[in-house]
């Protein structure tokens, strides 16, 4: 499947949850699906998407998080599977958009590609659930299932490498203006306070 397949099916099925997305193709993909400021865009962060999403997920146990990962991104911070599944956030979901390149820096092939099982790792890391999708139609068939099951759960998506993914322009705005938006956002959707008077 495409990326932009699989990020469809996700976005269709989030309800109210918060979302984290890594940056590159999958953030790109996630804010032309879905203009959602109540996601945290992870620009010059490669590989702390994931630790972003579990302190959030922590932090407000009572709102489902969302961690729309990539696989170089999850790959920079392997560890992160460990922590995952100490810390055991029923409220996390973690995704990875799988297409065993670095797309953001021209299609340069990952060093595991097609050698590495990530829902295995993240079981025998001790993740209750995991699972690898290869088509729309099964994450289609299994999202709702996949969204209703205490996590963490780690599903690899499995997508294909593309040259045209360029085409599809990055949310347009970024730095404080992503931090602010985002913990406006926040503050409305869950009634807590992330900014004092003087706005931090």
């Amino acid at each position: 499947m495409k990326a932009r397949d699989a990020i469809d099916v996700i976005a269709a099925a989030r309800g109210d949850a918060v979302a984290v997305c890594s940056l590159g193709m999958a953030a790109n993909e996630w804010w032309a699906a879905t203009k959602c400021e109540s996601t945290f865009y992870m620009h010059g962060a490669m590989g702390f998407a994931a630790s972003f999403a579990l302190g959030l997920a922590l932090a407000i146990p009572q709102q489902t998080v969302w961690l729309i990962n990539s696989d170089g991104s999850l790959c920079m911070n392997l560890g992160c599977l460990l922590t995952e599944s100490q810390q055991a956030a029923p409220n996390l979901r973690h995704f990875v958009i799988d297409n065993g390149v670095y797309q953001t820096v021209g299609g340069l092939p990952m060093v595991n590609r097609a050698r590495t099982d990530y829902a295995a790792m993240a079981l025998a890391a001790g993740f209750p659930h995991a699972r690898t999708i290869d088509t729309r139609e099964e994450l289609t068939g299994s999202i709702q299932s996949i969204a209703g099951m205490p996590g963490p759960s780690l599903t690899v998506l499995r997508v294909e490498p593309e040259s045209a993914f360029l085409g599809t322009p990055p949310m347009t705005y970024e730095g404080p203006e992503m931090k602010y938006r985002f913990g406006r956002a926040m503050e409305q959707k869950l009634g807590i306070t992330v900014f004092g008077p003087q706005g931090y």
